[in-house]
């Protein structure tokens, strides 16, 4: 995969300052796949296991904590990857061997997990396997994928664009999962009578699609190859180490992506409170998602212009107030509001209605902040070099997993302990059960959403209530705390950004 050549003429060329739109739309379309494939894992890995596995709380904590060791080592293994990448000469360019090494590894992870019949602790054991098997390959394709970003362009106005572009079809990846898997894998319209089956379908066409994208990206993208200054050297650890700590900006924004990350607790537990609260229907999730859903697709449609018009700064700062108006007015209509008689569709009344309203000022507050911290961490790639003299796009790019798998492990924590402080495995059990039930049609489809209907009116009002203060309290104190950071440290706006891009130039030109 590497070569030891000397740099030829166009290894040696400057990244572009126009992005082309083959370079646009190879790049950004490349990521419906992807992001499909995450958010499957990320995001309904622990709903399948927990809605097809009868757990005990011991097996349920190991779990747990399988995937917050898995996380930290995967977030540890993202700066090697990072070097790995940096270093790689190859005739298909440094990102895109591992681009699609990545995709078909990950591809082949996710349809095994999501297909295994293993129980008990056999199943807690393929559980590790697999997500330390994820935290390879995914870091794989993220790293080299991402990384591909600044190489494409240092135009501000481009970047902005291909950024938003990109972040706009991951949202469509990630939406499409969002909507499928609810609707498809619980209530009345599950493949196969049974969450089980329909898990592994979906896994299976996930990973086709996943594949198919990234193979786009790979043969439609023209990869830039450069070297800033003179002849390309290998990149050591300790190098690596010095150029991340070196660059107070990068290490400011990995800070607020933490917060980002691990203040994601609605996200991440919203299905146990909507069917708890309003009942077992996969449709009523997708519902809920959608205003949240438009919001952070317009976001992405015109953050450019959105950027150009108010600033990153002021962007940020219109953010974090719909985060907090947001999560304020979802605790109060989850606490006050009666769920009441369906308007829509079965449970969908006012509650449901006035609490969807409210996750819309969520969504476009979250996907304001997720976009300028990614444009930051590209921008401070631009930094490095006004600083140094040395890019090193890997590198910088690779704190961005790296604090997100940080934050995700983190944040698996709080969810272990508020679903064992609730109770919620009591409920979920048996759903379980009931799920497995009629996978093996021991018992019908209808019998099983009769006798899960009975198991969602035992849950207490209680903990319907814990439930809702906890997903709404930790993200508005969270991701507050990332606002302040971006406030006080931050200082590339789009004037000083201007001004490094500008000196590099003269640099370079020997002016």
């Amino acid at each position: 995969m590497q070569e030891d050549a000397q740099p030829t003429a166009q290894s040696t060329a400057q990244p572009t300052d126009k992005l082309s739109n083959r370079n646009l739309w190879g790049f950004s379309l490349g990521g419906i796949g992807r992001d499909m494939a995450y958010m499957l894992f990320n995001s309904y890995l622990l709903t399948f296991t927990m809605l097809t596995r009868s757990l005990t709380n011991e097996q349920f904590a190991a779990i747990s904590i399988i995937i917050v060791v898995s996380r930290i080592f995967d977030a540890i293994n993202d700066p090697v990857m990072g070097m790995i990448v940096e270093n790689t000469r190859s005739k298909f360019g440094k990102f895109k061997p591992w681009i699609m090494a990545g995709a078909v590894g990950t591809s082949i992870v996710i349809i095994s997990i999501f297909s295994t019949s293993l129980d008990g602790w056999s199943f807690v054991v393929f559980f590790a396997v697999i997500y330390i098997l994820f935290s390879v390959t995914f870091t794989m394709n993220d790293i080299s994928y991402w990384s591909m970003i600044p190489a494409l362009s240092r135009n501000e106005n481009d970047r902005n664009k291909l950024t938003s572009l990109t972040a706009l079809c991951a949202g469509v990846g990630m939406g499409i999962v969002g909507i499928a898997v609810p609707v498809f894998t619980v209530g009345r319209w599950e493949i196969g009578g049974s969450n089980v089956i329909a898990y592994k379908a979906i896994a299976i066409l996930t990973g086709i699609i996943f594949i198919g994208c990234q193979l786009m990206t790979t043969l439609v993208v023209k990869e830039p190859r450069f070297v800033p200054d003179g002849e390309r050297k290998n990149l050591n650890l300790k190098k690596m180490i010095q150029v991340i700590r070196n660059n107070d900006q990068v290490l400011w924004v990995a800070l607020m992506s933490l917060m980002y990350n691990v203040g994601m607790l609605f996200a991440t537990m919203q299905s146990y409170y909507l069917y708890f609260e309003f009942g077992y229907d996969g449709v009523l999730t997708t519902a809920f998602g959608v205003f949240s859903t438009i919001a952070g697709m317009a976001v992405n449609v015109f953050f450019t212009k959105l950027s150009k018009k108010y600033g990153k700064k002021n962007l940020m700062k219109k953010a974090i107030v719909c985060i907090t108006v947001g999560y304020i007015l979802l605790c109060i209509f989850g606490l006050s509001v009666p769920a009441g008689i369906g308007l829509i569709y079965q449970t969908i009344g006012l509650k449901f209605i006035l609490m969807a309203i409210a996750y819309f000022f969520v969504g476009y507050g979250q996907s304001s902040f997720y976009l300028v911290t990614i444009v930051t961490f590209a921008n401070a790639v631009e930094y490095n070099e006004w600083k140094t003299g040395e890019r090193y796009e890997s590198v910088i790019f690779t704190l961005r997993p790296l604090i997100a798998k940080l934050g995700s492990a983190l944040l698996q924590l709080v969810v272990m302990i508020v679903c064992l402080a609730i109770g919620i495995l009591k409920y979920t059990n048996q759903i379980a059960d009931y799920e497995n039930a009629a996978a093996m049609k021991t018992i019908t489809e209808s019998d099983k959403l009769s006798l899960i209907d009975k198991v969602i009116l035992s849950v207490t009002s209680g903990e319907k209530t814990a439930l809702i203060l906890c997903m709404t309290i930790i993200p508005i104190v969270l991701m507050g705390v990332g606002y302040i950071v971006y406030k006080k440290k931050i200082v590339i706006d789009e004037d000083f950004y201007a001004k490094m891009v500008k000196e590099i130039a003269e640099r370079k030109a020997g002016v």
